[in-house]
């Protein structure tokens, strides 16, 4: 079985929200570098906003999760990306209004 496009990969993650919004990973500027090997094995760093996140394993699962259904993939490897840096400006346009409506600050 051919392994899936790094497009499928972030596809599926569309689904990986985050843990304190209802946002993926990609619309809250958290998804780093995405590497799909021909064997199937992807690796994916999320940029982690602060220190003590206490969504990090929830996000981690998820993402293992997400990308363990899809076909071809034989090994996920979830890394926090420490030397990515996160910024509020790394958030989609519609997310930080979607987060303003909530009462949420960005």
């Amino acid at each position: 079985m051919a392994a899936p496009t790094r497009t499928q990969v972030v596809e599926a993650l569309e689904g990986v929200l985050d843990p304190h919004v209802p946002a993926s990973l990609r619309r809250m500027g958290m998804l780093g570098e995405v590497d799909v090997r021909a064997d199937g094995a992807v690796e994916v760093e999320i940029r982690i906003p602060c220190m003590a996140c206490p969504g990090v394993s929830a996000m981690r699962a998820e993402v293992e999760a997400a990308l363990s259904r899809l076909d071809g993939v034989r090994e996920v490897r979830v890394r926090e990306a420490w030397h990515l840096p996160w910024s509020r400006d790394m958030v989609a346009p519609e997310t930080q209004d979607l987060m303003r409506r909530h009462g949420i600050q960005i």
